[in-house]
């Protein structure tokens, strides 16, 4: 009983970090502005979220879910939240191959929330 409060606690800690980090993603004006903000959010997520976005950029697609469910943290809303993050900071970067690997990890995640889930979003259309 004490561990399933402490891992709801953990999970809906990492859900509002994932909420937090997307409202200041929107907030973004300029390229300074937005290189700065997604340092800050990809350090917020390795020290709450042990999630690192370049080493899961590095994971084989096939793999990639199955990585994100090992987060205990990781439960359907946080991969949503996720998922519209990684769609953020792929809109604010430069690098364009790097752009295009965070498009395609949204865009898994939000196909396995569809498919396994039954999870759909209105922002994809």
């Amino acid at each position: 009983m004490v561990r399933q409060d402490f891992l709801l606690k953990q999970i809906e800690q990492l859900g509002r970090v994932l909420a937090q980090l997307i409202a200041n993603m929107l907030g973004l004006k300029s390229n300074a502005a937005a290189y700065l903000q997604i340092e800050k959010v990809c350090q917020a997520l390795r020290e709450e979220a042990d999630l690192d976005i370049n080493r899961l950029l590095e994971i084989p697609e096939e793999n990639f879910i199955q990585v994100l469910q090992e987060n205990k943290a990781m439960d359907v809303v946080n991969m949503g939240r996720f998922a519209a993050l990684l769609f953020h900071i792929a809109e604010n970067i430069e690098d364009k191959e790097r752009a295009t690997l965070l498009y395609e990890r949204s865009s898994v995640i939000h196909d396995y929330l569809e498919k396994s889930c039954g999870v759909y979003s209105f922002d994809r259309g």
